[in-house]
C-alpha cells in the first residue's frame, strides 16, 4: 500500500464536544495502526481514555490558550503525517482554531491536514467526494481517496469541475475523471462519476457534496509555484471556510513523500 499514516496528531480545545474529530482519528488510527498524539490545552484525559483507551495515545500539552503559533510549534516538533484540526465556525463551538488560522497552519505544513467543523450535524463518512480539475497533479490525490474509502468502507464520488465551459477544458476533465474512475473501480472501491463545467468550482463541489450526502471532501493545497489549479489560493480557502463537512487538504510534497501515484 503506497499510503501510510504512522503518526497522526489531533489538536483539541474541547474533547467532549469534538466528537467528529475523535471519531475520524480513531478510525484512521485503527486502520493504519497509527500512533496518536493529542495536543491539548488544559484538557482532561477522561474523554480521550474512553475513545482511544488508556495508554493508546500520547498527550502533548500546549501552553495557555490555543493559538496558531503554539500549535504550529508543537506540530513541527513532532512532525506527524496527518494533523486533525477542529475548526471554529462561530464563537461558542469547540474548534481549536478559526478558519483563517487553519488556512495559515495548512500553508506552513508539508503534510495532510484535515479540518473538521464541529457541529451537531451527522457526517456520513461512507460517502467521500473527490474533486478533479484540469491540473495534471489533481489525480495524485486518488491513492489517498482509495485508502480512506477502505478506512470508512466508503463510496467515492468523483466530480470533474472547471469554471471553463470550453471544449479543451471539457476534454481534459472528461479524460481525467474517466482515468480516475477506472483506477478506483480497479481497486475494488465503489465509485460514481459526474462532471460540472462553468461557475465557481467551490460552489459546484459543495452542491455536489450535499447531493451525495458526503461526509468528507479531498483537495490539494496547491502550494507549489509550478502548479495551476482551481483549488489554489482563494479556492482552497473558500472550500474550508464554506464547507459544512471535513476537508482533507493534501500538500503536493506529501505526494512525493508517500510515493502516491495514480
Amino acid at each position: 500500500m503506497a499510503i501510510s499514516i504512522p503518526h497522526l496528531m489531533l489538536a483539541l480545545k474541547d474533547a467532549e464536544k469534538s466528537k467528529h474529530s475523535l471519531e475520524i482519528a480513531a478510525s484512521i488510527s485503527n486502520y493504519f495502526s497509527s500512533q496518536i498524539s493529542c495536543l491539548t490545552f488544559n484538557e482532561s484525559t477522561q474523554v480521550l481514555n474512553t475513545k482511544f483507551g488508556a495508554g493508546k495515545y500520547a498527550v502533548e500539552r500546549g501552553n495557555g490558550t490555543p493559538s496558531p503559533k503554539e500549535i504550529s510549534k508543537i506540530i513541527k516538533q513532532k512532525n506527524p503525517d496527518l494533523i486533525i484540526l477542529p475548526i471554529s465556525l462561530g464563537t461558542t463551538d469547540p474548534g481549536v482554531v478559526t478558519v483563517s488560522e487553519a488556512n495559515k497552519l495548512i500553508d506552513s505544513f508539508e503534510r495532510m491536514v484535515l479540518t473538521v467543523p464541529e457541529s451537531n450535524e451527522v457526517f456520513d463518512y461512507s460517502h467521500i467526494l473527490v474533486p478533479i480539475d484540469t491540473s495534471f497533479e489533481t489525480r495524485q490525490k486518488v491513492p489517498y481517496a482509495v485508502a480512506l474509502a477502505r478506512v470508512f468502507k466508503a463510496t467515492l464520488h468523483v466530480i470533474g469541475v472547471s469554471n471553463d465551459k470550453g471544449k479543451d477544458a471539457e476534454f481534459v476533465i472528461k479524460n481525467y475523471t474517466r482515468q480516475v474512475f477506472n483506477n478506483i473501480e480497479e481497486k475494488g472501491i465503489k465509485c460514481t462519476l459526474d462532471v460540472r463545467l462553468g461557475g465557481n468550482p467551490t460552489n459546484q463541489i459543495l452542491e455536489y457534496a450535499k447531493e451525495k450526502n458526503a461526509g468528507m471532501i479531498m483537495i490539494m493545497t496547491e502550494q507549489e509555484t509550478n502548479l495551476t489549479s482551481f483549488f489554489s489560493g482563494k479556492y482552497s480557502e473558500q472550500m474550508i471556510k464554506n464547507s459544512p463537512i471535513p476537508v482533507l487538504s493534501i500538500h503536493p510534497k506529501d505526494l512525493i513523500i508517500s510515493d502516491a501515484r495514480l
